[in-house]
Parts: structure tokens; C-alpha cells; sequence
């Protein structure tokens, strides 16, 4: 590692370490890779397979796929994905056609290019996974790749520690590319070298994970996302959950319960 290196290095790592411990993360994640470290729970979805056959430069279909499921509990497959956009060229999609797509399941996200390492690490920390566009010929060349793909590659950061970024990369033909870690110099110097982009990234516009309060005298629970669902119980005022899923103004709070997050607040 040359000095200019090691230096980068260590800037990113106390960049990180303060945001760590400043930071208040979600109450709740899920998947914990070998070090324990808290990941969001963002279901994996691969671009390569039967289920994503019809394209090759599909990782944008990918992400997005990944984060409707997420964010609704749909599956959608890499292909349903692309098949949404009326795309029908194999061409890498656009970050505003991955916006458009996944803003017509209920997943509004916003744009954000010359993003620093620390705002990165806020994102996260904050219970919001990111779309990022990486070079990923980086990544193949540091060993962390088996796969050769020499242009721009769509990952979904997923957590973070002082050390690594995790992100899930659908570049994979099996669930390896789940919550893998990647030193930050390394993620830096990929997602710098992306071409067309400067750090870009989309950005859900609310949290995965959000801790909320009742804020009704009484509020039923549904056993769908709907007024009109099976009433599954009621929460009472002050009440506290966490939020897993959302769905069209509905949380849910656990399997088959929803709440009306109109009447909640962030916590």
C-alpha cells in the first residue's frame, strides 16, 4: 500500500468511526455475516439465472428488485423487474429508470451524486439501504469477484463497520454476493471510477427499519395492509413498534399485523 493510500485509508476509517459513534442506528436489523456486524434486511436477488435470462447487464433490474422487496414484500425476479421499465435493449438501465420503477411500486427514492464516505455511513445508519453504480473490474481485480465485467455494476449497500462496507452484489450465480464485505478504500476507489458518475446513489426517501409511537387513543391492527383487512388487534396510545415493511400509508409491525402509520411518529 503506498503512503497516499494508506493515508485515504486512514481518513476513511475515522471518517466512518465517528459517524459509528455518533450515529444512532436502527433499533432492529437483521443477518449477522461472521463479525456480528448488523445488516439490513434486504432481501438478495441475483441477476444471473433463469430468473433473470433475459438480459445481461441487468444489476440495475436487480437492486431495484431487491429493494421492492424489501420496502413491500413483493418478489419480484430480475427479469419482472426490467420487463417494468419497457425496456428492450440489453443495456445497462438508467438510475431514473430504476427511480421510476421502483417509484410505481410504492418505493420513492431521490438522486444523489458527489457523495462523501461520511454521508454514506449516515445513510445506513439511519436504516436506509443505497443503490450505488461501481466500476466493477475494482472489485474482480482485488479477488473480491469471481465474475469478469469490465463497465458500471449496480450494488445495494446494506451496513457498514469501521473496516468494510457490506453490500449485496447480484453478480453472483448463487446467494454469495450476500452481505459481502469490502475494505472502504477498495469500495472508494470502484465507486469513484464509475463511469458517467461521480458517488452516486439512490436513496430511499424513509428508513427500512423505523422505530415509531402511537400516537392515537386506540388504533386497530389489520391483518393486511388495509382499512377494510381482518382487524388482527388494537395498540393503544404511547405504544412503541418497529416498522419492518411499508405499504401504501401501512407498517407492519409483525407477521400479519399492520398499522396505519398516520397515526404513528418517528421515534
Amino acid at each position: 500500500m503506498t503512503q497516499p493510500e494508506r493515508a485515504a485509508l486512514d481518513h476513511i476509517r475515522r471518517v466512518i468511526d465517528s459517524v459509528i459513534g455518533t450515529a444512532t442506528p436502527p433499533a432492529t436489523l437483521s443477518t449477522e455475516p461472521g463479525g456480528g456486524v448488523n445488516i439490513l434486511p434486504v432481501p438478495y436477488v441475483s441477476q444471473l439465472g433463469s430468473a433473470a435470462n433475459q438480459f445481461v447487464n441487468d444489476s440495475g433490474a436487480a437492486v431495484g428488485a431487491m429493494l421492492v422487496g424489501a420496502y413491500t414484500g413483493k418478489v419480484l425476479t430480475s427479469n419482472d423487474f426490467f420487463n417494468q421499465t419497457s425496456q428492450h435493449t440489453d443495456s445497462p438501465l438508467s438510475f431514473t429508470q430504476i427511480s421510476n420503477v421502483l417509484r410505481a411500486n410504492g418505493v420513492p427514492m431521490e438522486m444523489r451524486t458527489s457523495l462523501k464516505l461520511g454521508d454514506l455511513a449516515l445513510i445506513l445508519s439511519s436504516g436506509r439501504p443505497a443503490i450505488l453504480l461501481v466500476k466493477q473490474a475494482v472489485l474482480q481485480q482485488a479477488g473480491l469477484t469471481p465474475e469478469t465485467y469490465d463497465g458500471p455494476h449496480y450494488l445495494v449497500a446494506v451496513g457498514l463497520d469501521v473496516g468494510q462496507i457490506y453490500v449485496h452484489d447480484p453478480l453472483r450465480q448463487d446467494t454469495s454476493g450476500q452481505a459481502q464485505g469490502i475494505p472502504w478504500l477498495t469500495f472508494y476507489q470502484a465507486w469513484t471510477q464509475a463511469q458517467g458518475y461521480q458517488r452516486a446513489g439512490l436513496v430511499p426517501r424513509v428508513q427500512l427499519i423505523r422505530r415509531v409511537r402511537v400516537t392515537a387513543a386506540l388504533l386497530n391492527v389489520q391483518a393486511e395492509p388495509s382499512a377494510t383487512a381482518t382487524l388482527a388487534g388494537t395498540v393503544r396510545l404511547g405504544d412503541v413498534f418497529e416498522i419492518t415493511a411499508q405499504k401504501d400509508g401501512w407498517g407492519k409491525i409483525g407477521e400479519n399485523r399492520w398499522i396505519s402509520v398516520s397515526y404513528t411518529a418517528d421515534i
